[in-house]
This record gives structure tokens, C-alpha cells and sequence, in this order.
């Protein structure tokens, strides 16, 4: 791999796990302790990984039911599906109909699967890729750190409809280098 297939494909995560930003904003207190400061990111960062292996390991299961030279465009279909699903996801936050409220424990899980199911979706293709999976092996554990990192930095940040903006703008932006990279794979994948 060259340095900027490794540069695209570690933005490629980060963008992927972006719903992350969204979801974890005024989850923690100010006077929250210090290991729910750190539970709330492990919880985030541990789904996202699940779901992208829970993913690879369906789309294993459901790859014999495809054309092998169909794979290319069910990738790049896929890409489109997840980078159109967070805009649509960005712009419902941006007006205020995509909130959350968490109660307990159960509807924190809940949210934190919810937050993972880009990974889920992306993940599914991951047998179709015709050379690799970016990052290869590393894909998995690079989607967990990134949805730790997206929560880590963002729990921490109060509510309100000015911050929201700005998450629904960091969502938003990932979802546009989504159709960017789509659009980079297909063409790759005809000039190869």
C-alpha cells in the first residue's frame, strides 16, 4: 500500500464511524466520574468493531449468492448507500427531528449499536472487495479505535442546538468524503 491509500483509507474509517459525533454529544456531565468518562467511549468504540465484524462475517455468509463480477458496483453501491444514509442522517440532526435521550443503560447500548450500523453496512461488502479490505486485517480494530476516539472527544461536550449544528456539519462532511471515495474506488477499479 502506498501512503496515500493508507491516508484515504484511515480518513475512509474515520468518515465511516463519524455517526458517532452525533450521538455521543452531552452524554457525560462535567462532574461525571472519571471511569464513566472512560466507559462511555469504550462502549462506542467496542460496537462499532462488532458491528463491522458482525458485517464481514454476514457478508461471508451471503457472498455466494453474487456475481463475482458484480462485486466492484455492490461496493460502490454500498458506499453510496452509507455516504447518502449519514447526510440524510446530518441534515435530520441539523434540524433537530434526530435527538436522543438516554435513560438508562439499555437505550445507551442502544444507541451505541445504532451508532455502529454504518460499520455493519460497510462491512458487508468486505468479502466483495476485489483486492483487499482497506486497511486489510486492521480495518476492524482501526473502526473500534475511531468510534473511541469520535465518542472520547465528543461526550464531553454540553447540548445544545449551536454545538449540534457544528456535529451535524462534522457528519455531513464524512458523508460527502464517503461519495468522494465511492466514486475514487469505481474509478480505480476501472483504470487498474
Amino acid at each position: 500500500m502506498t501512503t496515500a491509500s493508507i491516508i484515504i483509507n484511515i480518513l475512509f474509517v474515520l468518515c465511516l464511524t463519524a455517526p458517532v459525533v452525533t450521538r455521543t454529544v452531552g452524554l457525560l456531565n462535567p462532574d461525571e466520574k472519571p471511569g464513566k468518562k472512560f466507559l462511555i467511549p469504550l462502549v462506542f468504540g467496542l460496537s462499532q468493531g462488532v458491528m463491522a465484524v458482525a458485517g464481514f462475517y454476514l457478508g461471508k455468509l451471503l457472498c455466494h449468492l453474487f456475481i463475482p463480477e458484480m462485486a466492484p458496483y455492490l461496493v460502490f453501491a454500498m458506499m453510496l448507500v452509507v455516504a447518502i444514509k449519514m447526510m440524510i442522517d446530518a441534515i435530520r440532526v441539523l434540524k433537530g427531528k434526530m435527538l436522543y435521550t438516554v435513560r438508562n443503560e439499555w437505550d445507551f447500548i442502544l444507541l451505541s449499536v445504532l451508532a455502529g450500523f454504518n460499520a455493519l453496512l460497510m462491512s458487508l461488502t468486505g468479502p466483495f472487495f476485489v483486492t483487499v479490505m482497506p486497511l486489510d486485517f486492521w480495518f476492524f480494530p482501526a473502526v473500534a479505535v475511531a468510534g473511541f476516539l469520535w465518542a472520547f472527544l465528543t461526550a464531553r461536550i454540553t447540548y445544545n442546538p449551536g454545538v449540534m449544528r457544528k456535529m451535524s456539519f462534522i457528519e455531513f462532511s464524512a458523508s460527502v468524503f464517503m461519495a468522494v471515495i465511492a466514486v475514487l474506488y469505481l474509478t480505480s477499479f476501472f483504470c487498474a
